[in-house]
Order: structure tokens, then C-alpha cells, then sequence
């Protein structure tokens, strides 16, 4: 019997009660006599829609948990048998079991609701038999709830700018006269209320915005976006946490090298190697395609200097977690750079040894700032430590640029495109975050 069916009963019982009330040839103990049995059902059908609705909601989570589940399921490529038991085991956790009188059914895809034949879907029925105690008395049966959900795989991206921290406040900033247009999404991991932080009359274009915690715009800041924002979301995945570091060769090939270019000399083209106490550049210069391990020092680009190089990836690493450097960009520099296209380190322009200390007092940090000409193509890693990238340096050329850090901060201007096709052509693809969530 359902709900509907019920009330409708009720009505009817109440007919006759009610004529004899407006009959006035009985008294009033007829009339309490008369009434008291409908006071007890008004009383009786309160405390059983009561039941009811905690029933219902109660059905609600078992159907959420097993949408999610089920999802996941399909995700992995599970037929129909895994499905349905991913389903049982998901609604099972908030309190499903078969023997109480609770039935279950999973379609992947869907065939109700908004996204029927939607793939990487998965849709959930719950239903029940519940017993109406009061009214069940006076021969009402049981009614049928029933709840519903649906999950889907959906992808939060591309991000192109992510900050790894799970507490920092301002993980991801924007402020004073901060203009960054990227082709992408930012997301941030960090569970402050201020995770994404834009103020001052900074303006940020991205699409999507989304963060552990919440985003703050504030000031005459504006946050530009096509999609809704997504504070509170799920924290997305580091994207290079399988990359392979590599440590050949393990002699250093030059010690506190400090590449220089005069009037009366031009540096030759720098090889791959082992730069051990880091490595320096003054004048211009050209960095033969490979890889360069700067071991235990900073690579430091100084002011006015001219650095190129195709092909290349720039590895900072050290003997203990205090010791490995930073990347330093001194003001007017001019740095054109294209990260290599094959191995382990594809798409990677910069790459810190993860084992990198954060600092105590404030988080160690390196700048591609400093009013200069910056052109950079591939990913800038930096798992532990922040990456500050303005000043007004100009990433006009920047087709695709990925900063991946444990924080973030954008101080000047920066326009950066990241063309799908242009980052493929240097092996790198769209950080896209597949997550499994509900979707009604």
C-alpha cells in the first residue's frame, strides 16, 4: 500500500465521527467516545508518517552509498554481477541487509531519472515494505519507499595549476595587480577557508576553480570562470607522484659551474650532465637538449641574461633534503626553454626531488619573476616547496605551462594559453581528474 492509499483510508474513516460530532441530539461523553478513537488515529498516523520519513531518508544514504559504489565498479570496468555487488556492499555500509526486507537493483548505465544511457554511470534503487505500527492495528498494510540516486565518473579539468599543501592557508594566491589568464583550471588541496586566495584588485581567469576548502575573493578582486565554482570539492590527484627521478650520472660532471658571457667571450652550448653546487648563468646561453641534474645548489638565471634550450629538463636534487636548491630568475633575464619529449621526464621542464625539505619558518620558494621575459613550455614540479610566478614576467608565449607545487603564488601578469595540441606535441597530456560522485 503507499502513502497516498493510506490517507486516502483515513479520510474515509473520518466520515462517520464527523457527522455524529454535528449531530447535536448526543451528548458530550457520545461525542468523546465517538472522537477519542480519531484523536488516537491522528496521533497514531503522526507517529507512523514519523517512521516513515526516517525510513526514507535512511533508504536515501543506503541508495547514495551504493550509487557511489556501484560507480566506482563501472569505472573499472565491472559487468553487471560486479556492479550490483558493489551496489549491495556500498548501501550495506550505511545500513542495507537484505534480511530486514530491503531490496536492491543497479543499472549501469542508468535508465531513469536525468541520464538514462549516460556511460561511466551507474543508477540505484532501494525499496522496502514498511510496516505502519498504528494504523497496521486497524488493518492498514505495510507501504512501499522507495529512494534512488545516481553516480557518475566526472572529469574536474584540465588543471594546469595545482597546489598540493593540505592545510596551507592561501595554497593558491592572487594579489595586487595580479592579471592571469590561463587556458586551464587551478585546483587547490588545501582544507583552509582561504585554500584559493584572490584579493587586491587581482583578476584571474580559469576555468574550473576548485579547492579542498573554500575560495576567497575579496577586495575589488574578480574571479572569472565558466563553470560554477567548486569550493569544498575533493582533493585531485599529484599528477607526477609516479615520475621516476633520474640520477645518472652520479659524478659530477662540473662544480659550482657559472656559465659566463663577455664582450670578448661567447659561452659555448652547456651539455647534460651533473652540476654539482648548482648552476649559473650570466650573459647568453644555450643548453644542449638533455638532461641536467643540479645537485646540492640553486640553477640561477642573472639579470639580463639571455637562456635558451630545446629539449631539456632541469632536475634539482641534493645529498639531504636541506641541501636540494631552487630555481632563481633575476630581473630582466630573457628565457625561452622546451622541456624533453621523451622517457620518464616527457613534458618536465623543472623537477624537484620530492625528499626536498618545506623550510621551518616560512615555505622555501622558487621565483620565475623579476620583470623578466619568460617563455617557458612543459612543468614546473615542485612538490614540496612553493613556486612564485609574476612580476610581471611575461608568459605570452607560454602554449602550455603546468605548475604543479605545495603552493602557489601569482604576483604580476601572465597569460598562458595551454593549447590541448601544443602540449601533446611535447609530451604533455591534459591533467584531467576523473572523480566518481553523485549527480542526483
Amino acid at each position: 500500500m503507499t502513502l497516498t492509499q493510506v490517507k486516502r483510508r483515513f479520510a474515509v474513516m473520518l466520515r462517520k465521527p464527523l457527522a455524529l460530532v454535528r449531530d447535536r441530539d448526543g451528548g458530550a461523553l457520545a461525542v468523546t467516545a465517538v472522537l477519542l478513537p480519531t484523536i488516537i488515529g491522528f496521533a497514531g498516523l503522526s507517529v507512523d508518517l514519523t517512521h516513515w520519513y526516517s525510513q526514507r531518508r535512511a533508504m536515501q544514504n543506503m541508495a547514495d552509498g551504493a550509487a557511489i559504489a556501484a560507480t566506482h565498479a563501472v569505472m573499472a570496468g565491472g559487468n553487471s554481477a560486479s556492479v550490483q555487488s558493489a551496489a549491495v556492499e556500498g548501501a550495506a555500509r550505511n545500513g542495507w541487509n537484505a534480511a530486514d526486507g530491503y531490496g536492491l537493483q543497479s543499472f549501469a548505465p542508468p535508465q531513469g531519472g536525468l541520464y538514462p544511457g549516460l556511460n561511466r554511470a551507474a543508477e540505484v534503487r532501494v525499496t522496502r515494505n514498511v510496516p505502519l505500527y498504528f494504523l497496521g492495528a486497524i488493518g492498514v498494510g505495510p507501504v512501499e519507499v522507495s529512494a534512488r540516486a545516481t553516480g557518475a565518473g566526472v572529469d574536474n579539468g584540465p588543471q594546469c595549476v595545482i597546489a598540493l599543501d593540505h592545510e596551507a592557508d592561501r595554497a593558491i594566491t592572487f594579489t595586487g595587480d595580479a592579471n592571469v589568464r590561463l587556458g586551464c583550471g587551478i585546483a587547490s588541496n588545501s582544507s583552509s577557508n582561504r585554500s584559493i586566495y584572490i584579493a587586491g584588485s587581482a583578476i584571474l581567469e580559469a576555468n574550473p576553480a576548485q579547492a579542498y576548502g573554500d575560495i576567497y575573493v575579496g577586495n575589488t578582486a574578480t574571479l572569472i570562470t565558466q563553470s560554477p565554482v567548486q569550493p569544498y570539492s575533493q582533493r585531485v590527484d599529484d599528477p607526477y607522484a609516479d615520475v621516476i627521478m633520474p640520477v645518472d650520472p652520479t659524478t659530477c660532471s662540473e662544480t659550482n659551474f657559472w656559465a659566463q658571457t663577455t664582450d670578448t667571450y661567447l659561452s659555448p652550448p652547456l651539455q647534460p650532465g651533473r652540476y654539482c653546487g648548482g648552476l649559473r648563468i650570466d650573459g647568453t646561453a644555450d643548453l644542449a637538449p638533455g638532461i641536467y641534474i643540479v645537485a646540492d645548489g640553486d640553477f640561477e638565471v642573472g639579470a639580463q641574461a639571455v637562456l635558451t634550450g630545446d629539449e631539456v629538463t632541469i632536475v634539482l636534487t641534493g645529498a639531504t633534503p636541506g641541501s636540494v636548491g631552487n630555481v632563481k630568475i633575476n630581473g630582466g633575464a630573457e628565457i625561452t626553454l622546451t622541456p624533453t619529449t621523451t622517457g620518464e621526464m616527457a613534458g618536465i621542464l623543472f623537477y624537484q626531488d620530492p625528499m626536498a625539505s618545506s623550510g621551518t619558518s616560512s615555505i622555501i620558494e622558487s621565483k620565475f619573476n623579476g620583470e623578466a621575459q619568460v617563455n617557458l613550455t612543459g612543468a614546473l614540479y615542485f612538490p614540496q616547496r612553493q613556486v612564485e610566478y609574476g612580476g610581471s614576467a611575461s608568459a605570452s608565449g607560454a602554449s602550455c605551462l603546468h605548475i604543479v607545487a605545495r603552493t602557489v603564488e601569482f604576483t604580476g601578469e601572465a597569460n598562458i594559453t595551454n593549447d590541448p595540441a601544443t602540449c601533446a606535441a611535447f609530451g604533455l597530456q591534459e591533467v584531467n581528474q576523473l572523480r566518481v560522485q553523485l549527480v542526483e
